[in-house]
């Protein structure tokens, strides 16, 4: 009866729908997936897809149709960035698959409307289920996810995942805060104050600064600080610039290494962009070039004070950065004018819901300017979800001829379920891997090969499948074999993991000259670390080479130590042994 009841009042089926889809984003993370977060993902594609199928269903009788011109402008840029994404071979198919999957949800969501306040309000209880759940493992009353030894992250790896959501959901609780009644009230306030204590516990200074930025505009709005409107333009921006400068400067402090690093790699970023300043270097393109940029800055520059603070890189812990960087000024372009348009539209249809949407979104702006909050599917969809909202009363649309969208519908059915199906595809298939890799792991690794070739065929386009496949290739020495998939993980992924490997695979090859290259690449990569330079010490005893052993040895045995351990005792007693030799 329940159910029944929820068929006839689609609005109801929408919101449930919506917040199981936004719930599932989050809190669904398994054991049983070679990369734990891979399920939220396909969870969040296939719900979307679902939405446009039954939005195509409901209206399929419908005989006009028109697309507005962000539709259009969205459009054309994820058809933009596909192509484009091909050409320069770094297109993963799952980017594909979440890239539809939301431009299809937004159309959907331009097009229904819903109560919002009580979307609103079950944004707000994901939000508190998951603060309750970093605060307890704070307190260790719950099992800590993440794997790097952070003290608390929610249901995601780093404190990263569980900061930007939170600060997502904190201005809908400032919404419950804001009405007049009390049962919206209580849930609010308890709301607000563990968002704030959850992400200052996590440390997450992006996440700060977010509920900082979040929080001063809303009591500028919500107190109507008449007093404000006094001050002119100029002593607002000194006024605002202080404040800002202030602010990060605590931040910086409070962790000085970590945003040293950050410094850095905004510059090799910056190098990038210069390279391809106008169509960028196509999706995927930062984790495929990113290590390389950063082995020819250490290169020119071996004394640089950043060597130190090196490591493995996969984001610019800046989206518009990112953004510069894989899809050039022409992606950048877009984005402005999309927020112009936005803008726009907010100020032509200034309701309550829509400040807070708003709210929303320059909270996701804030914390993309220090981090990666688009890296998690919750963030895309509630990004995806407030532009929608906002852009609900667009009046700029172009008319579908009727011939055109009798072609239309039965289109976008089909791609729905095409999508589907793949999306469920890709679920299984990480599921299967994660089968056999822990297979591999239990000593069966010659037996699980035929699985891997034939995983293979679906998922050539992961860069962490083809790296673990030329990893397992690497252990039982088909070393020709393993360096062909390193190859072509290198399209996806480029780092001193896959160098170190190669280099490996080319030494008992007895291709000296190619392993040399790619420790050496390693090295450059990042310099802080041993294993590159004591790999090319005993490359060079294994040649024979004994003056390049002693000089190796020797800058071991001289090298800074960035974190001691067990590992780097051994190398440096080794080294010692090796002069002694010598």
């Amino acid at each position: 009866m329940i159910l029944f009841g929820l068929l006839l009042n689609m609005q109801r089926t929408i919101i449930l729908f919506l917040f199981i889809l936004f719930a599932s984003s989050i809190f669904v993370i398994s054991s049983h997936f070679a990369n734990p977060p891979a399920p939220a993902l396909y969870i969040a594609a296939g719900g979307c897809c679902v939405l446009a199928f039954l939005a195509i269903v409901q209206r399929y009788k419908q005989q006009t149709f028109s697309l507005s011109v962000t539709e259009v402008l969205l459009g054309g840029f994820f058809l933009f960035s596909i192509v484009y994404g091909e050409y320069n071979g770094s297109l993963n198919l799952e980017w594909i698959i979440m890239g539809v999957s939301l431009f299809l949800f937004y159309m959907f969501l331009k097009r229904t409307q819903v109560t919002i306040a009580w979307l609103f309000a079950g944004l707000v209880f994901i939000g508190i289920a998951q603060a309750i759940y970093g605060l307890g493992q704070y307190v260790h009353w719950f099992r800590n996810m993440a794997a790097s030894g952070f003290r608390m992250s929610g249901s995601f790896d780093n404190p990263a995942g569980f900061a930007a959501t939170l600060s997502v959901c904190f201005p809908f609780a400032l919404f419950l805060l804001h009405k007049k009644e009390i049962y919206w009230k209580i849930p609010g306030s308890l709301a607000i104050v563990l968002f704030i204590v959850a992400v200052v516990l996590s440390q997450s200074r992006a996440g700060i600064i977010t509920i900082i930025a979040i929080s001063g505009i809303w009591t500028v709005k919500a107190l109507n600080l008449k007093w404000l409107n006094s001050w002119g333009i100029r002593t607002k921006i000194l006024c605002s610039a202080t404040l800002i400068i202030l602010i990060l400067s605590g931040l910086y402090f409070m962790k000085k290494d970590s945003a040293n690093g950050r410094l850095l790699i905004w510059q090799c970023s910056a190098h990038m962009i210069a390279d391809k300043p106008l169509f960028g270097h196509g999706i995927g393109g930062f984790q495929r070039e990113y290590m390389l940029y950063q082995a020819n800055f250490f290169r020119n520059h071996p004394e640089s004070s950043f060597s130190m603070l090196a490591d493995i890189v996969k984001h610019p812990f800046n989206e518009f950065l990112l953004l510069l960087v894989e899809q050039g000024l022409v992606g950048g372009l877009l984005l402005g004018l999309f927020i112009y348009m936005l803008i726009r539209e907010y100020r032509k249809n200034k309701k309550q819901e829509t400040f807070y949407t708003m709210l929303c979104l320059i909270g996701i702006g804030v914390f993309a300017c220090f981090s990666y909050p688009l890296g998690y599917p919750f963030v895309r969809l509630m990004a995806v979800f407030c532009a929608a909202f906002i852009m609900q009363a667009e009046t700029r649309r172009w008319k579908i001829p009727k011939g055109l969208f009798s072609i239309i519908k039965p289109t976008v059915l089909v791609v729905s379920v095409a999508l589907l199906v793949l999306t469920c595809n890709m679920f299984y298939n990480e599921y299967r891997w994660n089968v056999i890799a822990q297979r591999s792991l239990a000593g069966e690794t010659k037996a699980v090969m035929p699985d891997y070739a034939r995983l293979y065929k679906t998922m050539n386009r992961n860069g962490l499948f083809l790296y673990n496949y030329a990893a397992e290739l690497n252990f039982i020495d088909e070393n020709k074999t393993s360096n062909h998939y390193f190859e072509e993980a290198s399209h996806y992924m480029n780092d001193i993991d896959i160098q170190l490997q190669m280099a490996d695979n080319y030494q008992k090859m007895k291709q000296y000259k190619k392993a040399e290259k790619c420790l050496l690449e390693a090295h450059y990569m990042i310099p802080n670390r041993f294993i590159p330079l004591y790999r090319l010490a005993k490359l060079y005893e294994e040649t024979n080479q004994r003056e390049h052993v002693k000089s190796m040895a020797t800058i071991i045995l001289n090298k800074p130590i960035k974190i001691m351990s067990p590992e780097i005792l051994t190398i440096q007693m080794e080294m010692k042994e090796l002069i002694n030799k010598i």
